[in-house]
């Protein structure tokens, strides 16, 4: 019997996509593997608990809603103190459960360790002036010192290990990447029969994600304009976005281009549409100015549709699986998707072929799932 395992996410809702998801499916994995396993979340939980998980729900102070202050959640964690062989993992690190859990570890000696999942990369430090200051009068006030007695941090990729070992100096910091469960991709292919692109569906360029800056859709969009060219491709893009204003922006760039035929906005998609759209897409294109690795392009690749996306993501492998990689500007997005146009239909199938082979290679629960068990058996030891 491993250690009981305790994860601490601030949301567990898919607002949070990208942390939920994580955290959904490596506690899956540790169920699986007969791992006590428990995801405390602040709020209400609004995604499914994977099956031998256990869910603990705190309600949010009526004044501490932006910091997402957790009712009783400093009183529970001191509880924990009778439960053998158990482990913090704490997920994020803006929000005040995470800075609960690290104090609540430092009191009670217990194995902990953090996952930032991107959150202090070098692009969020420059998300304006204003935000750049409250960020670092928050990280040095009240994150890094909390943080610092930590056991372990972990990176998703070795670019977010560079970037973190500034951040923690001295600290342990080990390198596991997202990991994809295919079952539920793997069940979509098998009823779609054979492997083709449907012959009444217009050919069309993919985005899937939040509508936030970050995402690089200012760039997506005229660099899809200058590629265009009279080629009868669209462009769509799925997901919710992240104000009201920032799609109306994009929205507008897109009337200023004149893309009103050829671009649609599709809204929040979910699965069984969301792996259709994988699907039939002649490629997916991610032109993120900061991710690690990016749940989106695994989960493209794994039904087989070439991906673009950038060297910021950290997936310095891509290129090796047939995807292409590029900086987060117009002119280098413009340039690979004139390449990606001009593919035979092939040239596309063998891209697609080469990527979810590497998924199943390096990035599948198969691979990445024993490497986190031997991490926490690592941190346990390091405990005695």
């Amino acid at each position: 019997m491993g250690p009981h395992i305790f994860h601490i996410i601030d949301d567990y809702s898919p607002a949070n996509y990208g942390v939920n998801q994580v955290v959904r499916q490596l506690t899956d994995y540790l169920a699986r593997q007969g791992y006590a396993t428990t995801i405390l979340t602040a709020g209400k939980a609004q995604t499914p608990v994977p099956a031998g998980v256990d869910l603990k729900e705190f309600p949010l102070t009526a004044g501490g809603r932006r910091w997402r202050y957790p009712l009783g959640f400093k009183e529970y964690l001191d509880q924990l103190g009778r439960i053998p062989d158990k482990i913090f993992h704490i997920h994020g690190v803006w929000l005040a459960p995470q800075w609960l859990a690290a104090r609540a570890a430092a009191r009670q000696g217990v194995a902990a360790l953090l996952t930032p999942h991107g959150m202090l990369e070098p692009w969020h430090w420059r998300d304006g002036q204003l935000r750049r200051i409250k960020k670092l009068i928050y990280w040095y006030s009240l994150a890094y010192p909390a943080f610092r007695r930590l056991s372990l941090i972990q990176a998703i990729t070795p670019l977010e290990r560079h970037n973190l070992a500034g951040q923690f100096p001295g600290q342990i910091i080990e390198v596991i990447p997202n990991a994809l469960d295919l079952t539920e991709a793997d069940a979509f292919l098998a009823g779609q029969g054979e492997d083709r692109l449907s012959e009444n569906v217009t050919p069309y360029l993919l985005f899937l994600g939040r509508l936030h800056p970050k995402k690089g859709l200012e760039v997506l969009i005229p660099a899809f304009a200058e590629a265009l060219k009279g080629r009868p491709v669209r462009l769509l893009i799925a997901g919710p976005a992240h104000t009201p204003q920032y799609a109306r922006r994009l929205e507008t760039l897109v009337r200023h281009l004149g893309l009103e035929t050829q671009v649609s906005f599709l809204g929040a998609v979910a699965a069984p549409e969301k792996w259709r759209l994988y699907r039939q897409a002649w490629a997916f294109c991610a032109p993120s100015h900061s991710e690690v690795v990016g749940l989106v392009n695994l989960e493209a690749a794994v039904l087989k549709t070439p991906v673009i996306t950038t060297y910021e993501t950290g997936l310095s492998d891509w290129e090796e699986g047939g995807g292409l990689l590029v900086h987060p500007r117009v002119a280098e997005v413009a340039q690979a998707l004139k390449q990606v146009f001009s593919w035979s239909a092939a040239q596309r199938q063998e891209r697609g072929r080469r990527l979810r082979q590497l998924v199943e290679n390096r990035y599948c629960w198969e691979v990445v799932g024993p490497q986190w068990l031997g991490l926490y058996t690592k941190l346990l030891e390091s405990r005695a």
